[in-house]
């Protein structure tokens, strides 16, 4: 069947991405002026930003559509005796009673949404911020040398006690529409035996910064900033986090 991070995703994302690297969770602090302001993190997961938020001492809330993730991120929270606020919720359809100083999507996750989705999400994230409020976003951006992989190739194994997660890969990049459209399958294998399958569609909508600036002004967000953060994912990786407000 295909799951959106369903349990087998979830348990591996979870070994390598359980919290943001230093480097990238410092950039984001770094625009919370005070313990009063408000943030939300749409799409958050599993917490990777969010939990390091609480932890210091930030009023945060945050959304997803992977009840996996969010059960991860609860749990996270209870070990570390915080209790978050994150609930199920598409960015689409998100109508907030409340009002932001600082909302934040780190880590891509923006390019998740097909292009259909794209203003109305951005709309509904423009009326959720304060007057002098702040969006921070990361996109996926274009680059070259593109490997499609038609046949389902084997990426790891990694071993639970009794049980092996086995994952594997396909990806398509459809150039007209500039989707890098990737598969991801997981096989809970114990004894020799698959026991469990999940199949995961991870269609990504790679931009080119001038695109997606144009896309914000329409929409009504402005005042850009493009910051390029190196090392942000990792040592070697370079990311480029999108300012803006209304």
């Amino acid at each position: 069947m295909n799951d959106y991070y369903g349990e087998l995703c979830t348990r591996i994302y979870e070994i390598d991405k359980s919290y943001a690297g230093d480097i990238e969770l410092d950039f984001y602090l770094s625009f919370v002026q005070d313990l009063n302001m408000r943030v939300l993190e749409p799409m958050c997961g599993n917490g990777r930003m969010l939990i390091p938020f609480m932890q210091k001492g930030i009023n945060i809330e945050g959304f997803d559509i992977s009840e996996e993730m969010l059960n991860v991120c609860k749990e996270k929270g209870k070990g570390l005796n915080l209790k978050p606020n994150v609930y199920y919720e598409k960015l689409e359809e998100f109508k907030g009673d409340k009002v932001y100083d600082l909302i934040i999507i780190p880590f891509g996750s923006f390019s998740l949404l097909p292009d259909a989705l794209v203003n109305k999400s951005l709309s509904n994230l423009k009326s959720a911020l304060t007057s002098k409020g702040k969006l921070l976003l990361t996109i996926m951006l274009k680059y070259d040398g593109i490997e499609e992989i038609p046949e389902w190739m084997e990426l790891d194994q990694i071993q639970f006690k009794d049980e092996w997660i086995v994952s594997y890969k396909k990806v398509h990049y459809n150039e007209e529409e500039s989707m890098l459209i990737t598969q991801l399958k997981y096989e809970s294998v114990k004894n020799g035996q698959i026991e469990k399958t999940e199949i995961m569609d991870l269609p990504i909508r790679l931009y080119d910064i001038e695109e997606f600036e144009n896309t914000l002004k329409y929409n009504g967000l402005h005042h850009i900033v493009i910051h390029r953060l190196r090392d942000g994912y990792g040592k070697g990786t370079i990311c480029y986090v999108i300012e803006c407000s209304a």
